[in-house]
């Protein structure tokens, strides 16, 4: 029989010992399995409600920033508009007076070729290009039957385009030093 003074009881007291320490240590690793668990979900929620939260707000900024960059489009449209606006009104206020210019300056020069000075003296006088000088004299009309106006003293073609003084104002002196 088992009884206190049998050796075999106490040989199952160890061994029910050893077994309730064996329940003991899986029941207190399931708790502390729970508790860690509950804590990772606790995390989980938590990181969770972050990354909504950051979601949210980058839609909600994204938002902004469409809208900013639909105004910003927008703007440029009504820049470029004026802008291309305001360049015709200046090409159109250029050839006006580009047209109004012209004929005189035409006239005149026409006037310089009456005088027998050829395209490139008319241009070393007048400082404008050859080029300009002579589409000039082309768009010109044709020279009047007015005649030239006389000049006190002849003056060589070479002194004319080298001084930069009218023909008329030349004084006696210079064209002494000149010749």
């Amino acid at each position: 029989m088992l009884g206190p003074d049998s050796l075999a009881w106490w040989w199952m007291l160890g061994s029910v010992g050893e077994v309730g320490k064996t329940t003991n240590d899986a029941v207190t690793a399931r708790e502390t399995a729970r508790k860690r668990l509950l804590a990772l979900n606790a995390d989980r929620a938590a990181r969770d409600a972050r990354i909504e939260a950051a979601a949210a707000k980058v839609i909600t900024t994204a938002g902004k920033l469409t809208d900013a960059t639909a105004a910003a489009d927008s703007a440029q449209a009504d820049a470029r508009t004026r802008y291309e606006a305001a360049l015709t009104r200046i090409a159109a206020t250029y050839a006006a007076a580009v047209s109004k210019a012209e004929p005189a300056v035409a006239a005149g020069l026409v006037e310089l070729t009456a005088e027998k000075l050829s395209p490139a003296d008319v241009a070393a006088l007048t400082d404008l290009p050859v080029a300009e000088v002579k589409r000039l004299l082309k768009s010109a009309p044709a020279a009047s039957s007015a005649p030239a106006a006389t000049v006190a003293a002849p003056v060589p073609v070479a002194t004319v385009a080298v001084l930069p003084v009218a023909v008329d104002s030349v004084p006696a002196d210079a064209a002494a030093l000149a010749g």
